[in-house]
């Protein structure tokens, strides 16, 4: 078997800030850590113009009802599934349309299955079984390199689905990836560790699309979560609360409509801006293709 070159691969190389970490006390250790995790977010701010193209694909896979696919292995593969379930709470998404795909499967999510990355032919197939033309294939691989997320590449590209890379090395090469969303971290505090700083700005970089993209498809209202999902005591009160701003009604009205409207906000203020039946909120915002502002603020 032919070895990794480990020195190519910049979160893979030693952190000069860092040697001496286990003669550290344990305020000293948070603190370089910590000073590590600011080149995170400066490491997002680079690639800000992938980002938004990336967005934008994101946003038109969903216009036109076609999947959202994360594909990654380890970490990588963990946040993908993390941010494809937190959209269907956020926005009101269904689970089929956004998706995480990690290397190893489920069981892969609760305990470390290292092997399953090196498996190019089984990330193919399960891009071959869950996407189709026109969806939005993201790969995610900190090395830029893992074997499982490329052969799902390069088969989302013979499916003619859209693709994206994001990674965090910048010698990365991925010819199957129509945008590499490259996030320079460099070096982790304790090297190799991946799941830092690489992790940390990947999740900001799938934070930034999936945010970005809902909102180009009418799932915010202004910076409020106006299709959020009612389904605990919290987010019910999060609900009733969106109704009070946006309609400007107190609580108890404001319960009222959103059991009227049959949990949907939107829907809610809809009925109490324009004074019509759920019905008829419905049909507009229909018309308007979802975007709360072009029924109330036309």
């Amino acid at each position: 078997m032919k070895l990794v070159n480990l020195n190519a691969i910049d979160t893979e190389t030693r952190n000069p800030n860092t040697l001496h970490l286990d003669r550290l006390t344990p305020r000293q250790i948070a603190r370089r850590i910590n000073r590590e995790d600011f080149n995170a977010a400066r490491a997002v701010q680079t690639a800000n113009k992938e980002i938004a193209a990336v967005m934008l694909q994101a946003a038109q896979a969903y216009a036109n009802q076609k999947k959202i696919i994360f594909i990654g292995a380890g970490t990588s593969g963990r946040l993908g599934i993390l941010e494809a379930v937190e959209c269907v709470p956020t926005f009101g998404t269904k689970p089929s349309r956004i998706i995480g795909l990690i290397a190893g499967g489920k069981k892969a999510v609760f305990r470390s299955q290292e092997g399953a990355e090196d498996d190019a032919k089984q990330g193919a197939k399960e891009i071959f079984r869950t996407a189709k033309k026109g969806d939005l294939v993201i790969g995610l691989t900190a090395s830029g390199r893992t074997p499982y997320v490329m052969g799902a590449l390069e088969q989302a590209q013979k499916t003619g689905a859209h693709t994206a890379l994001i990674s965090c090395n910048p010698q990365a090469v991925c010819p199957t990836a129509e945008i590499h969303i490259c996030l320079p971290t460099g070096p982790e505090a304790l090297c190799g560790s991946t799941r830092m700083k690489a992790g940390t700005a990947t999740k900001m970089a799938l934070n930034a699309i999936t945010t970005g993209a809902m909102t180009l498809c009418g799932k915010t209202y202004g910076n409020l979560m106006i299709d959020v999902q009612p389904t605990n005591q919290k987010l019910v009160a999060r609900a009733v609360r969106l109704i009070c701003t946006v309609a400007g009604t107190d609580e108890k009205t404001a319960a009222s409509l959103l059991a009227a409207a049959g949990k949907n906000v939107k829907t809610a203020v809809v009925m109490h801006r324009k004074k019509v039946s759920k019905q008829e909120a419905e049909k507009l915002l229909k018309k308007q293709n979802g975007f709360l502002t072009k029924v109330i603020d036309a």
